[in-house]
């Protein structure tokens, strides 16, 4: 099973609340990016599916990853889990 990722990012970039963040306009589809809801992040080959935490209004998007891999926690994501 594929998954295709909602929001890009770099898993490794955290600020200083321990959170993996980015911008909104790395989304696949921005409007889908909202506090609360469970998406899938990533860059490359690495992904995750993660909680969205906040959206500020510059557009920097603050997630939650969940330990392990998306297919364990893909049935967070709803029906658009998989490509």
């Amino acid at each position: 099973m594929t998954f295709e990722i909602d929001l890009f990012v770099d898993l490794n970039t955290e600020d200083d609340r321990g959170l993996p963040w980015t911008f909104l306009d790395g989304a696949r589809d921005p409007s889908s990016i909202v506090p609360g809801r469970y998406v899938i992040v990533g860059a490359g080959a690495v992904s995750a599916v993660a909680q969205v935490v906040d959206v500020a209004d510059d557009g920097v998007v603050h997630v939650r990853p969940l330990p392990g891999p998306v297919s364990a926690n893909a049935h967070l994501l709803g029906d658009r889990g998989a490509a």
